[in-house]
């Protein structure tokens, strides 16, 4: 039986305590605060003990894994201590602030023979994977375009003259680390390591990135990653060919892929729908994938393996460098 850990609460916990609940030969071993905050409630209904804190978590021998759902600035911390104390570690995504903290949350994980993975489940996702197998059906790929804007509710509190953690670049908050974090990974996951990286945004008051564009280039490649947490399009992202081109509804949940062909009007027109059937939370696919992955005793994922954890959150360093977004941990 293997039995993992929580550090941190809400409904992210929430989700991954229901779904190791429908689980064979896994369960929920003990729930802890990331920052002080009240587990009880969630504790209870799951009927596991509240650890203290993630230094309870780390000593409790009885847990062989545990899930860090701390707020970002806090990852690389939580997850070395864990690391250190002999546990798999499951981060939700972003792994971490920057390329340096993910490096050296590799490094321990290495050096202590144990499983870290990044909790982004898009890779698992069914229609993620249907259109990765799309891609070379494809003529000569040159430009992809990602999205990923969601208007968030914390931009209200912000303008209330708050500063919630979401927007405030001491917790790591801003679009490009959130947001921009998901058409970042799925172009890193579809085409490997651009060569350059040009970025474009805007800042707040408080020095967080609102929104944004993010161009990655490759070879006879163009990714355009846009990005932004104050509005809300509804634009599907693509994938296009000199002749056809892949289109899916979102990129960190799609429903939708759909194959489309130049006909003999010039006109580019769906020939095929590329969509599988999924259920339940995205979250579950990456959630599945990591209790898979600790019981084949494997210390890393093929497919979504650290080195694209790295590679992304490098790209995303740049963008906030060129856009002006800094962290503490840049220091």
């Amino acid at each position: 039986m293997i039995k993992i850990g929580v550090l941190g609460g809400g409904p992210i916990a929430a989700v991954f305590a229901e779904r190791l609940g429908e689980l064979d030969g896994v369960r929920l071993g003990a729930i802890g605060p990331a920052a002080g905050e009240d587990v009880t409630a969630l504790a209870d209904r799951y009927g596991v003990p509240v650890a203290a804190d993630a230094h309870a978590l780390a000593a409790d021998a009885t847990l062989d894994a545990v899930y860090v759902v701390s707020v970002s600035s806090q990852h690389a911390e939580h997850a070395v201590a864990l690391l250190s104390a002999g546990k798999h570690v499951l981060v939700e995504k972003p792994m971490a602030c920057t390329a340096a903290q993910v490096a050296a949350m590799t490094a321990a994980a290495r050096a202590h023979d144990r499983l870290l993975m990044e909790l982004y489940p898009a890779p698992f996702e069914p229609n993620i994977a249907a259109l990765r197998e799309a891609v070379p059906r494809l003529d000569r790929v040159r430009r992809a375009v990602l999205v990923k804007d969601q208007y968030s509710s914390a931009f209200d509190a912000y303008r209330a003259g708050q500063n919630p953690p979401a927007f405030d670049p001491t917790f790591g908050g801003g679009s490009i680390l959130d947001l921009g974090f998901y058409p970042v990974s799925l172009a890193v996951h579809l085409f490997g390591a651009p060569q350059s990286v040009t970025a474009t945004g805007r800042l707040l008051d408080n020095g967080a990135d609102s929104q944004g564009l993010i161009v990655l280039g490759y070879p006879d490649l163009e990714v355009d990653c846009l990005h932004s947490k104050v509005s809300s399009s509804g634009i599907d992202s693509q994938v296009a060919g000199e002749q056809s081109a892949l289109l899916l509804d979102d990129i960190s949940t799609p429903s939708r892929v759909h194959l489309l062909e130049r006909g003999p009007s010039r006109r580019l027109e769906p020939v095929a729908d590329l969509s599988r059937a999924r259920t339940g939370s995205h979250l579950v696919y990456g959630i599945d994938a990591f209790v898979d992955l600790v019981r084949e005793g494997a210390r890393d994922s093929a497919i979504h393996p650290l080195a694209d954890v790295v590679t992304a959150h490098q790209v995303l360093d740049e963008a906030r460098r060129q856009v002006g977004v800094r962290f503490p941990a840049d220091d």
